[in-house]
């Protein structure tokens, strides 16, 4: 009997575009790899009500033939593979083995044209293009869909997209940047200016614009001189604009957005942003214009949230070619018309830092981290550079209470790392308030500048002449107080370790055997693999016996100790460490975290409680003393620590769900 082979299995839990590219994935690899595939397109989890209804879309033979129920997924799921466990193959022949054994394979990738190594993918995505025509849509799409192809298939057609809507007007999307996904209309119009005589077609979740661009270009097209699509569900609106869009010769559209990402995968090209299609006169002139019309004030835009958006990017410019007080002037009309963006008064609030206008801009820093609205990002940002400001004030301590709280959050986050920099380079930072860190030789580990506008708010060269800190260095020995994910998965990402072990070989005045140096090394030397766990002891030891004040240096000891399994060695020297300041909290936290982890948790959550006690500004301390008490059962002792995590940064949500499951449980 033949065993029946395998097939490819395609899932995606988010919107239309996504879903799109993962049939066609797995119609080009059933058909390159001589099989079936199926469609989970209904997975757990799933996040797309408007696609619940796919009849609206697919023909019931269709579906019957390639959709998959839960049963039968979970049948089929039991021996299958992911996609990625075969990319990294160098031939095809294992895949081609798991297949023929009746074992299926997991796609879920969805805005990539799919290659393996042993492939070429440019032989591959000009047949996506055809793929479309595989699947059985119901015929009142594939009516639109052929007069789409007769519109603009071969007809040199430049399709346009531009992305607003719930940018603008949607919560929570508003309240933060969005640099990637919204280019102002001048890049359209010089574009269209260069290309007349040619066939474009505009799509916009925003109909006004469309409406606006039609004005000024008659000969611009629009899905309604197509098909008139109103009287379409959502789903199927969606992906007739997609479709139609994925027919032109080229699409043009902001660096992120999955929309039109996945119209120009259908469509069997890259698509291009506006780098590829102008050339830097063209850009510069463009964003001349956007320039000048914020500087008109916000009458010119749809509505004060667009001028908002629209400033963003303008405002950079200016900052970075010394126009200060321009984007200073232009923030105010947007803001006196009503623009409730939370990020406005940060934008504000850094034009008069780079203008020394100290007072205004902390109150807009200020006022700025009431705004419920805040994204976490953003209230980091803004924390710091409140931080920064009081730093020039000469006011020390509460300036640090600032940058810690913004760098426990998001202590990879760019603008929170040059601002720190300004503070370490300026001495601005009391020590105290942060954990023991070799901070001389922190102010020395730099790392190369941020690319330009490039998930920055702010103009690095007006804030830092030096390269920015590597603060990973910090984290080498205090990860486990950051918030965010990323920054504690230090030693799980061995390109930040060769990173900053590469920046710790640029320091030019630091002999080799400066202890400060070379206890960093050690470190990480270790978790590099060059050297074994008892050779960073032994190491660490000559260090510690040279330098024996040194808490930093005994904490690290006792940890290398702890994971060559000498448990009594690594309590002896986190109790020395503890002995030489016995009311840190970070060094209090360290050694009831090393009884946690080596049995002792009664022992251990003691000093942790403490820890917090001692401490004034650290969020992870704060709640984990206070998840201490929950566990215990002790909600009124749990609720303080809890609150005060809470208010260090409230737009971390862990604590204010638990002191609301402690309210709940009254």
């Amino acid at each position: 009997m033949t065993r029946k082979p395998g097939v490819f299995i395609g899932q995606r839990k988010d919107r239309m575009g996504a879903r799109l590219l993962m049939i066609l994935t797995c119609i080009r690899l059933a058909e390159d790899f001589n099989t079936d595939y199926r469609v989970n397109w209904f997975p757990q989890g799933a996040d797309a009500p408007e696609l619940d209804q796919p009849e609206e879309l697919f023909t019931s033979d269709w579906m019957d033939a390639h959709f998959l129920n839960q049963a039968e997924f979970d049948a089929l799921e039991k021996n299958a593979l992911p996609i990625w466990a075969f990319q990294n193959d160098l031939s095809p022949e294992r895949l081609v083995a798991h297949l023929a054994s009746g074992r299926s394979v997991l796609v879920e990738e969805g805005f990539e044209v799919l290659a393996f190594p042993w492939e070429d993918i440019e032989a591959i995505r000009p047949r996506y293009r055809d793929f479309i025509r595989s699947v059985g849509f119901v015929d009142e799409i594939l009516q639109i869909m052929n007069r789409a192809d007769d519109a603009l298939s071969g007809q040199g057609v430049s399709a346009y997209h531009i992305r607003r809507g719930d940018i603008l007007n949607g919560l929570p999307w508003k309240h933060s940047t969005w640099p990637a996904k919204i280019e102002p209309e001048e890049f359209y119009e010089a574009h269209l200016e260069k290309s007349k005589g040619q066939t474009s077609i505009m799509f916009s979740d925003q109909p006004e614009l469309i409406i606006r661009f039609k004005k000024r270009y008659p000969k611009l097209m629009q899905m309604s001189d197509i098909a008139d699509l109103s009287g379409l569900t959502r789903a199927q609106r969606d992906f007739l604009e997609l479709y139609t869009m994925s027919r032109a010769d080229q699409v043009i559209a902001p660096y992120i957005s999955a929309f039109s990402m996945a119209a120009a995968r259908i469509s069997g090209h890259q698509r291009k942003v506006f780098r590829d299609v102008l050339t830097e006169e063209e850009l510069q002139a463009a964003n001349d214009r956007v320039i000048e019309r914020v500087a008109r004030g916000p009458s010119e835009f749809l509505n004060p949230s667009e001028a908002a958006h629209i400033y963003a990017k303008a405002a950079q410019y200016l900052s970075a070619n010394d126009r200060c007080e321009e984007a200073y002037d232009s923030a105010k009309p947007i803001l006196d018309a009503g623009a409730d963006n939370a990020f406005m008064p940060l934008l504000q609030s850094l034009n008069c830092f780079y203008l020394d206008k100290w007072q205004e801009s902390e109150t807009l820093a200020k006022e700025g981290l009431q705004n419920p609205h805040l994204w976490p990002e953003d209230y980091a940002v803004m924390c710091a550079l409140r931080g920064a400001i009081l730093g020039v004030q000469g006011k020390r301590w509460a300036a640090t209470r600032h940058f810690a709280k913004a760098f426990w959050a998001k202590p990879l986050r760019p603008d929170v790392v040059v601002l720190g920099s300004r503070m370490l380079y300026r001495s601005h930072l009391a020590h105290r308030l942060l954990p023991p860190v070799d901070w001389s030789l922190q102010r020395v580990v730099r790392q190369r500048r941020f690319p330009p506008f490039n998930n920055l708010y702010l103009v690095q060269h007006k804030v830092v002449s030096w390269r920015p800190c590597n603060f990973d260095f910090v984290l080498l020995d205090w990860a486990e107080l950051a918030l965010d994910q990323r920054a504690r998965r230090l030693f799980d990402q061995r390109k930040r370790l060769e990173t900053l072990n590469a920046a710790l070989d640029e320091l030019p005045d630091v002999p080799t055997d400066d202890p400060r140096l070379f206890g960093a090394k050690v470190i990480l030397q270790k978790h590099l693999g060059e050297i074994s766990g008892a050779q960073a002891i032994d190491k660490t030891r000559q260090i510690v016996a040279e330098v024996p004040e040194s808490t930093l240096y005994q904490k690290r000891l006792a940890e290398l100790c702890e994971a060559e399994g000498d448990i009594r060695a690594a309590h002896r020297t986190m109790t020395e460490a503890l002995d030489c300041d016995p009311e840190s909290p970070f060094l209090l936290f360290a050694m009831g975290r090393l009884l946690e982890r080596t049995g002792q948790t009664g022992k251990g959550e003691k000093l942790i409680l403490q820890a917090a006690d001692h401490d004034e500004v650290t969020v992870a301390i704060q709640g984990m003393a206070g998840q201490i008490h929950m566990r215990r059962g002790n909600k009124n002792k749990a609720r303080p620590y809890l609150e005060k995590a809470r208010d260090l940064y409230p737009p971390y949500q862990r604590f204010t769900n638990q002191l609301n499951r402690l309210a709940g449980n009254k």
